[in-house]
């Protein structure tokens, strides 16, 4: 990612018609953002019940687990076919 010195540098190239295309540009991006619809909680509600019923605190799961980004599957190797196993 670019710094911000990088960014004003890069900026300050522009023609005005350009910088005013940008600002259109991240006005547009800024609305789009807030506009989201908030996100479901990454723990299910019926995970949270069962698990306090077995006596996890539940702010374990919505205030810790719940909170973490969604997670990839790290990259896996390519399938070997291996008949001596």
């Amino acid at each position: 990612m670019p710094s911000i010195e990088e960014l004003i540098t890069e900026i300050k190239r522009l023609t005005p018609e350009q910088v005013d295309e940008v600002v259109r540009v991240v006005q547009r991006l800024s609305r789009t953002e807030s506009a989201v619809a908030p996100r479901p909680p990454t723990v299910p509600a019926y995970v949270v019940d069962e698990a306090v019923r077995h006596g996890w605190p539940a702010g374990l799961f919505t205030e810790l687990i719940g909170s973490l980004p969604d997670l990839e599957r790290a990259a896996q190797p390519p399938v070997e076919d291996r008949p001596d196993l």
